[in-house]
This record gives C-alpha cells, structure tokens and sequence, in this order.
C-alpha cells in the first residue's frame, strides 16, 4: 500500500484516479512533469478523482461520473499548474 504523503514527497501535483477512468488521465496529460497521475482504489463513492496540491490540499473532487472536460478538471489543473505543455 501505497500513502499520499509518499506521493507527495516530489512535491509536485497529484491527481489521484480513483475508478480507472481513461478520460481522467488523458485529461491531465498535458500537465506532465507538473504533476503525477497515480490510479488508485477507495471505498468513495462520491468521487471518480481528487486533484490534490503540492501541499496536500484537494483542490478539486471531479464527482462520480462527470466529464473531466475544461470546465471542472481540466480547468482546475490550469488553475494549479498553469498552461498546458
């Protein structure tokens, strides 16, 4: 088991995908070397994945089942981390 202080420890961005979902990934790959996308498994069911900071704040929960397009995800990772590469 892995935990999120171990993650964090490059200090960098998190996004944690918590039900597999390719889109997810996809959506963050433009923020590569900015932050880590790491799949994980939980009990939640009220999230599909959690953008975390650099210090250990969820910056944004990404609900069950919504598209991670520029209004909620993708936004939120340009909020963070900037422009896209």
């Amino acid at each position: 088991m892995t935990r999120s202080a171990d993650l964090l420890r490059e200090r960098r961005g998190l996004l944690l995908d918590l039900v597999d979902r390719t889109e997810v990934r996809d959506a963050a790959a433009a923020w590569t070397g900015r932050d880590n996308t790491v799949t994980a498994r939980t009990d939640r069911v009220d999230a599909d994945a959690l953008l975390i900071r650099p210090d250990g704040c969820v910056a944004r929960a990404l609900p069950t089942g919504q598209d991670p397009d520029a209004t909620t995800l993708v936004r939120a990772l340009g909020t963070w981390f900037g422009q896209p590469a």
